[in-house]
Formats: C-alpha cells, sequence, structure tokens
C-alpha cells in the first residue's frame, strides 16, 4: 500500500489556496439531494410527524435543495426535534445560515462564492461498507471507495459531477483497474448539468442520476433508487397554488440496440396529509428519443398508435412495453402513515392471449416519544407477480440486468419490518427483520403470447425463501460523519429452488460515510 502524502502535498496547497479565496462560505442552494441519501429518510419521517413544514414531492425524487421549507423555526415537539437537528445541520451549507451556527455541521472541502450567484464547491469522501459472513470472504459493497464531488452555479445552472475511485460490481468488466491487481474502478453514477427556474416553479437535469417515484420506503414498483443508474434526461415542474407536481424522463438503457426508456408522472397533494399519485412508462426502440414520447403530454399506448399510423409497415418495430402505477400515502394521524402503489403491467381481457401481471405494495410507519426517547417503525409489503418487468419481444424493464422498479424482480413476495430508537440526535439503535419467497420465473423467463395453463399469480416452482434479522448501532455526530456497526443472521431454505438445501450464515457490517 502507498503511504500517505505529506501533509503539505500539492494538492493540499491547492485545496488550502482556493478555501482562502472564497469571499464567504455559502453552497448553492441548487444542489440536489442524491436518491437513497440518509437525509430522505428524515423529510420522510418529519413529513409523517406533521407540523408547519411542508415537505414538497417526497414520491418524485431527487428533490432540490431550494424545494425545501424554511426548517429555522422552533421544532414543535421533542420526536421532530430530532429530525430538524439532522436536517438543519446538513443543509447550512446550502441555506441561508451559517455552520458556526449549528451544532453538528461541517463545512465541505471548499466552497467558493461571488456576486452574480457565482459559486463553485467541493467535497471529498471516504464512504463504504465492510462486510464479513461465515463461510464467505470479507467484501466491500459496491460504491465503496472515495469519492470526489464538484459543483458549479452560473446563475440559475448548476454543473455537477460525483466521481468514485473504489468498488464497483462487475466494474472491471467496463472499466481498466486503478490499481494493478485490484478490482477498483473509476466510476461515476451522478452527473449531470441542470437548470432551475425561479422559485422552483421548473426545472430539467441531463446526464446520469437515479430517480425514485413512489411512496415505497425500501423500493418502489415502477422506478425506484434502487436501478441502476440511468443516463437520460428529466423535466420537473411545480404548481404551487394546488400542491401538485410533475416530471417526465427520458433515458436510453443500451445505446447501441437504441433501447428507450420513456416515464411521466404526477403527483398531488389534495390535503396535507393525503398524497396521490399516478406514474406510466414505456420501453421502446428508436435510435433516439422519439418526440412525442419524449414530449410525455399523451398516454404512451396512443403514442405507439400514432407512429403505427405514421408508418404502418413498422408495426413489430414500433412496438412498445407499457407498465402504469397508481399510489397514495395518507398521514391517518400525526406520527402514522399508511401507504400504497398498484403497479399494472398487463391485464387479460376475454379476448387478449396474455396473462394478468401486476404488483402491489402496502406499507404502514409511524413515529412517536417513548420514555423520552424517539421511536420509528415501519413495514412493508411488497408483491410481484410472475412475468412482471419481462417482455418476449425484448422490451423488458431492466438496466444493467436489473429491474427499474422492485430488486425482487417478478415472481417474488417480500415483508419488512423496522424499529428504530433515537437516543439523541447523534445515536441510533436498530433493529430489522425481513423475509423473501421467490419463485423460479425471474427476468429471464418472459411470457409467451398463448401459452396454455399458465396462473401469474401463482410461485413457478420450487420457491426459495430467505430471512433475514439485523441489529444495528448508529454513531452520526456531524453532518460529515456517519457510522454504523450491525449484526444480522440470514436463514436460506431451498436454496438455488432445489427442495431440501438450506443455508445459516451470521454475518456483520460496517458503514462509514466520513465527508468533508
Amino acid at each position: 500500500m502507498r503511504s500517505l502524502r505529506p501533509p503539505l502535498s500539492p494538492p493540499a496547497l491547492l485545496a488550502l489556496l482556493l478555501v482562502s479565496l472564497a469571499a464567504r462560505a455559502t453552497a448553492t442552494p441548487l444542489d440536489f439531494i442524491p436518491v437513497g441519501d440518509p437525509l430522505e429518510d428524515e423529510l420522510r419521517l418529519l413529513d409523517v410527524l406533521g407540523g408547519t413544514a411542508v415537505i414538497p414531492r417526497l414520491g418524485l425524487r431527487p428533490l432540490q435543495v431550494l424545494e425545501l421549507p424554511d426548517f429555522n423555526a422552533a421544532a414543535p415537539g421533542a420526536a421532530t426535534a430530532v429530525s430538524l437537528a439532522r436536517i438543519r445541520r446538513a443543509l447550512a451549507r446550502d441555506r441561508s445560515f451559517r455552520t458556526d451556527t449549528v451544532p453538528g455541521a461541517t463545512p465541505r472541502l471548499f466552497q467558493l462564492a461571488y456576486p452574480e450567484d457565482l459559486r463553485f464547491e467541493g467535497s471529498l469522501a471516504l464512504e463504504g461498507r465492510a462486510m464479513v459472513a461465515r463461510e464467505a470472504d470479507p467484501a466491500l459493497a459496491s460504491g465503496s471507495g472515495v469519492r470526489l464531488r464538484l459543483a458549479a452555479e452560473v446563475g440559475r445552472w448548476l454543473a455537477y459531477s460525483h466521481v468514485l475511485a473504489g468498488n464497483v460490481d462487475g466494474g472491471l468488466g467496463f472499466s481498466e483497474a486503478l490499481f494493478p491487481g485490484g478490482d477498483a474502478v473509476l466510476h461515476s453514477e451522478e452527473a449531470f448539468l441542470a437548470y432551475t427556474a425561479e422559485r422552483a416553479q421548473w426545472g430539467v437535469q441531463l446526464g446520469r442520476n437515479r430517480w425514485h417515484w413512489g411512496p415505497g420506503r425500501e423500493a418502489s414498483l415502477l422506478l425506484s433508487k434502487t436501478s441502476a443508474p440511468l443516463t437520460g434526461m428529466a423535466l420537473h415542474f411545480r404548481m404551487a397554488p394546488i400542491r401538485a407536481d410533475g416530471m417526465i424522463l427520458s433515458a436510453t438503457l443500451d445505446p447501441a440496440a437504441g433501447e428507450q426508456l420513456a416515464a411521466h408522472r404526477a403527483e398531488w397533494q389534495p390535503l396535507h396529509g393525503l398524497r396521490l399519485g399516478v406514474s406510466e412508462a414505456a420501453r421502446y426502440q428508436s435510435d433516439s428519443w422519439e418526440p412525442l414520447y419524449w414530449a410525455g403530454v399523451l398516454p404512451y399506448a396512443l403514442v405507439q398508435n400514432l407512429l403505427v399510423q405514421d408508418e404502418p409497415e413498422s408495426t413489430r418495430a414500433l412496438r412498445d412495453n407499457v407498465m402504469a402505477a397508481v399510489d397514495a400515502a395518507w398521514r391517518i394521524a400525526p406520527g402514522s402513515r399508511l401507504y400504497g402503489e398498484v403497479l399494472i403491467d398487463d391485464l387479460k381481457t376475454d379476448r387478449s392471449p396474455v396473462v394478468s401481471k401486476y404488483g402491489w405494495q402496502i406499507g404502514w410507519e409511524g413515529a412517536g416519544m417513548v420514555r423520552g426517547r424517539r421511536v420509528t417503525w415501519g413495514t412493508e409489503f411488497t408483491r410481484l407477480t410472475r412475468f412482471v418487468y419481462t417482455s418476449f419481444f425484448g422490451r423488458a424493464f431492466t438496466a444493467q440486468d436489473r429491474p427499474l422498479g422492485f430488486p425482487t424482480g417478478p415472481d417474488a413476495r417480500r415483508v419488512t419490518v423496522t424499529c428504530a430508537c433515537d437516543l439523541s440526535a447523534v445515536w441510533q439503535i436498530h433493529v430489522a427483520a425481513a423475509r423473501t419467497d421467490r419463485g423460479e420465473s425471474g427476468l429471464t423467463v418472459p411470457f409467451v403470447p398463448g401459452t396454455p395453463g399458465v396462473q401469474s399469480n401463482e410461485f413457478a416452482g420450487v420457491v426459495e425463501t430467505t430471512r433475514e434479522a439485523e441489529l444495528g448501532v448508529r454513531w452520526w455526530p456531524a453532518s460529515g460523519i456517519d457510522m454504523t456497526l450491525s449484526a444480522g443472521y440470514r436463514w436460506v431454505d431451498d436454496v438455488g429452488h432445489v427442495a431440501g438445501p438450506s443455508r445459516r450464515q451470521p454475518n456483520a457490517s460496517l458503514g462509514i460515510r466520513i465527508a468533508r
């Protein structure tokens, strides 16, 4: 291993010089909160608890710092105070309050601000998760390594780049190793150019990122944070008077084959504690984004009909695969919320030679005070029938061989239960349990129309059952330090869909995030 460079190495001197040139340490409010960031959980809990702060479009992420309400007001309760403390210290660099006035707030590596909304900032971090398990070699989770984030704001424009030097699943298949004999590669999952209109009424983002649509906590059904990063363009618009948001997304999943994704979503808050959403997505083949799919103002089934009308001889080439989802989240009382989502891939009618392919998810989450400590809980049940996300004519809802939606893929059922106790804004203890049942009909087994005797709502073959339990402690003393130590156990029955074999495996993990 190479030794560390002296403290006054050229990169360190350059960083010190840049910091010394800063007019004031104010970061750009145009920053986005990355999908899957721990801050999203605190915003979600704040919304569950209720209060005066209204969080916009929780089911339409990523969120932008500029869209969030003012969190400077005093907390209306002890449970809310925990989330507010964590949110304020994380956003202190991007909002009007200074880092030296907020406990636990840490500055970025450098933050330069000049007149006329010109800003440049950078952050360096060590992030990752190390795992050990019985009868398995110690391993680093994908995404573990050193991360460099750079952002430049010019007026209403934002250029953002996030580069990882570290471990990526299958990374050596598309990138050269950084060091001979090692697995570390240079990679990026976030890199984009964005424009935001005044008061965030609309905005556009072009580049590579992750999106999450729907109320699901662990994952959603149509477009989930668990999918691979996508390269495309997202247009977001907001109608503040009626508390409605919309987004239109176009992405390329396989450039060489011309495999494209179009998706649009509308989310509405008719009441302070009620959120409704409707989403639709289409997989189609084209050398570039088709204008009608890209515009996103028509139902995608109608778009295909119009394209076929323009070119009747190209019915087979123009064939798309459309899915739709509806969802709702209702805060039935302060500190308690129910939510659900229904996904429709195909519905069988009397004449159609297909089977019904669908999925659904329901969940309950809450937060409250127990003996002076905040306790949060949640349970989520997800069911996906056979053949969901698949396509017999090549338009599967996948990217990098992973579902765009729920990570188990089709022919699966999963239930999770979580509970956490916040001893303070710094310390947290959590427990989690999950059970996953998976049939043999996965992403590589599409339904061919006309196949007789298929029941899509029944598991195929031998069902593999995985049960998991975990106990962990988290230390989050500052916005730039977040560590979690956990121990767990996994039971797998009928391993590999073979009746009889089982596996029992204790495990432990250490997650670290140290950022400046």
